[in-house]
């Protein structure tokens, strides 16, 4: 499993000692400057105002302002300003790990990929019967070579694909703003 920050500044015994950020536990003091990722979900303390791109989570764009007794969340990275945090939940427990287990823990398909799969396989199966009825009049009805039949095959397969997926692509989007107009969108 990858870690976030391999290593950071933590308070111990009194003294800043540089440690692995895997073994942080709730209520260590840790340090955020410039350039770090910030290892856990954690409280700011004393310190300057830090800037915290937290893209990671929230798909911003730009920095936010972080200011004392505000949370910071594991993943992010500081882009400005010094300060000391209180570790509040490390690993699973963090906002990031949550949102990973949630996100690994879908086994839904979504309607966008069921009427995907449904189309794809209608046209999958119309290859099919289009290369079959292709193979019957080929070889029986018009006696042509084997060779000379599998290049017209090759070439029906190769160019039908490249055809078919924006055709698939197009009919699904279709579909799904047909079925989103006809909701009704305050229930």
């Amino acid at each position: 499993m990858a870690r976030l920050a391999l290593k950071t500044r933590v308070l111990r015994d009194g003294q800043w000692q540089e440690q692995d950020a895997s073994i942080l536990v709730s209520g260590d003091i840790i340090s955020i400057k410039l350039g770090d990722i910030i290892p856990a979900d954690a409280r700011l303390l004393e310190g300057d105002p830090l800037k915290i791109d937290q893209s990671v989570l929230t798909g911003e764009s730009l920095p936010v302002t972080k200011k004392k007794s505000e949370q910071v969340f594991s993943g992010s990275t500081c882009k400005q300003g010094e300060i000391e945090a209180a570790v509040i939940a490390t690993g699973a427990s963090t906002f990031f790990g949550k949102t990973a287990r949630l996100v690994d823990s879908t086994d839904v398909t979504g309607q966008f990929q069921q009427v995907l799969t449904a189309i794809g396989n209608f046209c999958i199966c119309c290859i099919a019967v289009g290369m079959v009825l292709e193979i019957i009049v080929m070889f029986p009805v018009q006696h042509r070579s084997y060779r000379v039949g599998i290049n017209n095959l090759l070439v029906l397969l190769i160019g039908v694909i490249p055809i078919a997926m924006p055709t698939v692509l197009s009919v699904t989007l279709a579909i799904g703003s047909h079925r989103l107009s006809q909701q009704d969108t305050y229930g």
